[in-house]
């Protein structure tokens, strides 16, 4: 298992029913019945292919424990739990609008748009976690649990994530250098107010982050 699947099912909290949502090979959700970290897992993905590759993978001891769908997203499973991962923010929003009920709990790896995807969750959620990480490139991981309270992000907070800010990780220091270099690239061929802003973010974080 890469270290990337590893990071996503650490993250998953104990719960009764897990939704592995896009599930495609099915390890996490494997990976979570194995652990005992849930009592049963829902397979889910749009492709009948995927699923079927997740159900042979399963070990047999395992088979009573879990259930495959067809299907695009979550829509009225009924699940403590939702791990959505390798999806782009945008879709994530859109799994999410079209559940009937929201799970308590969600696991999510989004590829782009992460801060379209926190400010959404803020709407039924309050970020418990949210983490960069390397791994060949650079992903995030987020944690999210429903709550009725209503929770506040700074903008920093919404473009660069509620625990890399308050807690700086190695990887992450490594991806500000990272953005830092790309955007002073840019803004030496063509210099636009948004790239420089970003930079000043960038800028800002890493000197917050000097100090810790």
């Amino acid at each position: 298992m890469s270290k990337r699947l590893q990071k996503i099912l650490s993250a998953i909290p104990r719960c009764h029913t897990l939704a592995d949502v896009g599930c495609d090979h099915g390890y996490i959700g494997i990976g979570a019945l194995q652990s005992e970290v849930c009592s049963q897992v829902l397979f889910v993905d749009i492709s009948a292919p995927s699923l079927q590759k997740a159900s042979n993978a399963l070990p047999v001891h395992l088979k009573e424990r879990a259930e495959f769908f067809v299907r695009d997203g979550i829509g009225d499973l009924q699940c403590d739990c939702a791990v959505i991962a390798g999806m782009g923010g945008l879709e994530i929003m859109s799994i999410l609008t079209n559940t009937v009920t929201l799970p308590k709990w969600l696991v999510l790896q989004p590829m782009r748009n992460q801060v379209d995807l926190r400010q959404y969750l803020l709407n039924n959620y309050n970020i418990v976690s949210d983490t960069k990480f390397a791994d060949g490139k650079f992903y995030d991981l987020i944690v999210a649990q429903l709550s009725e309270s209503k929770q506040a992000l700074s903008p920093l907070e919404l473009t660069f994530g509620l625990t890399n800010i308050a807690c700086p990780s190695q990887d992450f220091v490594q991806f500000l250098l990272v953005e830092q270099a790309k955007a002073q690239n840019i803004l030496q061929h063509c210099p636009t107010a948004p790239v420089k802003d970003y930079l000043g973010q960038v800028n800002a974080v890493l000197a917050r982050t000097e100090e810790i």
